[in-house]
């Protein structure tokens, strides 16, 4: 009994890789083809930028700064100060003494009732933006100057309504370095089809709220930040609800445009993604998915990346799971040379893995308890 399971699990993992393999090579030749679109338009549209921070008084200068010398020829710069109790306010007060492009507000309430801290600080600035395009970020990116000529050469030139990227994850700790990248880079790029996602032939969506590009007119016609006001993950939700009303949405290639420092140290790392990862997965798709799906999912998953380091321990097929093994860490090595990652985070991968099943489990730990989770000094339940 026990050969026929190792067996069938290998088997499984190998059709799983061959549907990831051929996913990951469309996937890369959508994002090359986006990447190769000029940096510069025929048009230059008003972009207003927009940063929501509460105690970010670490990055926020070196992010400003970045923003306001955009080598573009059309944009503004809006900053809210977001109730910190940091110095935020006061470093954006300088920034905007010295960038006359930068507006700067402040937030002295509560988020009301039904929304979350991040999309109220979203909609007061969108409701404050002149701009044609809206480009939300974070306030621990630093972007290129051309940060913003590419985001509208590529939105315009795949004519999408909202687009959204990948930067270049930078990390520090070592458990940074170990699951980071595995989540933001290699799974997207393996677990999406970017070209179904853009052309709207799919039902699974996804975005990045590092730089999140959208068109103004659409994002007002949808309802904006209002409409997915208690969204934990508003990138994901706010793409799902922008996609659900018709209009086209891109996943490209940001590491030329933009890099951010997501999280630092263990503790940000496991409390964000907690957050993130189950309610990720859920608002991932256009329909809930039936039970069975999720158990297939599982299954496949289990099949990838933990069975095959069972097996290779415990049961005598051993070089059907070194085949695996070794071709997982090929898939892994393949993403990590397009975002120039270093090599060790390669042989983290299984470690990386293991510790998504942890979040996941978490995530749903606390769901069923009913605890909160904290984040930048607020409690939220872990519900849509």
């Amino acid at each position: 009994m026990s050969r026929l399971f190792a067996l069938v699990s290998h088997i499984t993992a190998l059709a799983v890789l061959a549907v990831l393999t051929s996913r990951l090579r469309r996937n890369l030749r959508f994002l090359r083809r986006a990447r190769e679109l000029s940096p510069w338009t025929a048009s230059s549209p008003l972009v207003s930028v927009l940063v929501p921070a509460r105690n970010e008084a670490q990055t926020i200068v070196s992010c400003i700064e970045s923003l306001a010398a955009q080598d573009y020829p059309d944009f503004e710069v809006m900053a809210l100060d977001d109730q910190s109790s940091d110095e935020t306010g006061a470093l954006l007060d300088e920034l905007a003494a010295r960038h006359t492009n930068l507006i700067v507000l402040h937030g002295n309430e509560e988020p009301p009732a039904g929304w979350n801290g991040k999309s109220y600080a979203c909609f007061r600035l969108a409701a404050r933006a002149a701009g044609e395009w809206l480009l939300f970020t974070d306030a621990d990116t630093l972007h290129t100057p051309t940060s913003i000529a590419q985001g509208i050469a590529q939105a315009e030139g795949l004519n999408v309504d909202l687009l959204s990227a990948f930067p270049r994850q930078v990390t520090g700790s070592w458990s940074e370095r170990v699951v980071v990248s595995f989540i933001l880079d290699f799974l997207p790029l393996v677990g999406l089809e970017l070209t179904a996602v853009w052309r709207g032939e799919s039902g699974r969506t996804a975005a990045n709220g590092q730089y999140l590009l959208v068109r103004a007119a659409a994002y007002r016609a949808v309802g904006g930040h209002k409409a997915v006001s208690n969204a934990l993950v508003d990138d994901f939700v706010l793409a799902k609800h922008v996609r659900s009303n018709g209009y086209r949405i891109a996943l490209v290639d940001g590491t030329s445009m933009l890099n951010c420092r997501m999280y630092h140290g263990a503790r940000e790392v496991w409390d964000g993604f907690s957050k993130n990862i189950l309610l990720a997965l859920q608002t991932s798709s256009a329909e809930k998915r039936p039970r069975w799906k999720g158990l297939v999912f599982a299954w496949g998953y289990a099949c990838v990346f933990v069975l095959p380091f069972y097996h290779l321990l415990f049961s005598d097929h051993k070089s059907l799971s070194l085949l695996v093994i070794g071709w997982l860490g090929i898939l892994r090595a393949i993403v990590n040379r397009r975002f120039t990652r270093p090599c060790i985070e390669v042989a983290a991968t299984p470690l990386a893995a293991w510790t998504v099943m942890a979040f996941g489990l978490n995530a749903l730990f606390r769901r069923i308890r009913g605890r909160k989770i904290a984040w930048k000094g607020r409690d939220y339940s872990l519900t849509n």
